[in-house]
């Protein structure tokens, strides 16, 4: 998870300034569910994630930095499954 505390989609989520970054994000993370291509594993993890919602702000709580974690972790393996469909299938 240190590796995760660094990442740009954890810094995101805690800082104070932009709140509808938060929420935003969330959107973000449908739009690249619809063009990933992925097994119903990622589909279901992911859906849960967003149906959940943003929790309370609260940056310096352990539950809301696992939240941020979580997301950084799912927005990784997203984009890895998003890079992997546009690749093109070799011949």
């Amino acid at each position: 998870m240190d590796d995760l505390l660094h990442h740009p989609i954890f810094d995101r989520l805690i800082t104070p300034a932009d709140p509808f970054a938060r929420h935003a994000l969330l959107h973000d993370m449908e739009l690249q569910l619809a063009q990933a291509q992925h097994g119903p594993g990622l589909r279901a993890r992911v859906q849960t994630f967003v149906d959940r919602g943003v929790p309370y702000f609260a940056p310096a709580d352990s539950h809301y930095r696992e939240w941020a974690a979580r997301a950084a972790q799912l927005w990784d393996e997203l984009h890895r499954r998003v890079s992997a469909a546009a690749e093109p299938s070799p011949v």
